[in-house]
């Protein structure tokens, strides 16, 4: 009954507006754990989509895969993909994005991110992004390109900010139809003690309602994190824990839903190297 409901839904949505392709926060398994608050975080791949400024505060090489079903349904699989390399004052990341089932209904995106660390505190980004809706074989596919701009400044060792625009150039799925939306966001992050990150996003795009995310993660022990959050419009919670190994991470998220049911989402990251 609720995959019928949330087809309905979908179908409805997607024929009404292009905005409800692609309506997601592209989050990890670490970052949705966090109530999908991660404009100024610093130490995840997946900013290459959430905040392309702040790639510019890597240390580290890395890759990182996240998979996810929303409402436990095979058709609503998630897939995520990361890829980053910080020189110096610059950093290069990519990123791969893919929601749904093939010939039914799927999301593919693909990303390339630029990041440029001006001084110690502040870096800015950018990111190219080409984006497909597909369909079953009777249909054809749907394809465009998009542009988000981002930054990050570390105020000092126990705050920093993000802001990031998404979709600059409003792109259009389907002609004459509505674009995707701009959408704009604010990140803070403070750290009052080492073991303890406070994180908060708010995000405003004309087409809905400004949603506030809220995070908090704390290190009982120094490998293991374990983390909380909450979000608006709707209102949802989601918590989750990681295990850290050296260079390897493996994180776990839990987020509910009222109606349609809850989702669970796993992560796997592997760093290597230093900022040459």
């Amino acid at each position: 009954m609720k995959k019928a409901i949330f087809f309905v839904f979908i179908l409805f949505s997607f024929s009404t507006s292009a905005q409800a392709a692609f309506d997601n926060s592209f989050s990890s398994a670490k970052t949705l754990s966090l109530g999908n608050a991660s404009v100024a975080m610093t130490d995840e791949l997946s900013t290459i989509l959430s905040n392309p400024g702040s790639l510019g505060f890597l240390q580290n090489k890395g890759f990182q895969a996240s998979f996810s079903r929303l409402f436990d349904l095979d058709e609503l699989s998630e897939k995520e993909f990361y890829v980053a390399f910080p020189y110096g004052s610059f950093s290069l990341g990519a990123g791969f994005y893919m929601f749904g089932k093939r010939d039914y209904y799927q999301e593919s995106l693909l990303s390339f991110a630029f990041s440029y660390r001006i001084r110690e505190h502040l870096s800015l980004g950018s990111n190219l992004k080409y984006m497909r809706v597909s369909f079953s074989s009777e249909y054809d596919a749907l394809s465009t390109f998009s542009i988000d701009l981002g930054s990050t400044y570390k105020i000092n060792n126990r705050f920093q900010v993000g802001f990031v625009a998404k979709n600059l150039n409003q792109p259009e799925l389907v002609k004459s139809s509505d674009d995707i939306s701009t959408n704009f966001s604010f990140g803070l992050a403070v750290f009052p003690f080492d073991e303890v990150t406070l994180l908060l996003d708010l995000t405003y795009e004309e087409r809905h309602k400004e949603q506030l995310h809220l995070g908090q993660e704390i290190k009982l022990l120094e490998n293991i994190p374990l983390r909380f959050g909450i979000q608006t419009s709707p209102a949802r919670y989601a918590f989750g824990a990681g295990f850290n190994f050296d260079k390897l991470a493996f994180d776990y998220a839990y987020l509910n839903h009222s109606v349609l049911g809850d989702t669970h989402k796993f992560r796997f990251s592997y760093l290597w190297g230093s900022k040459k």
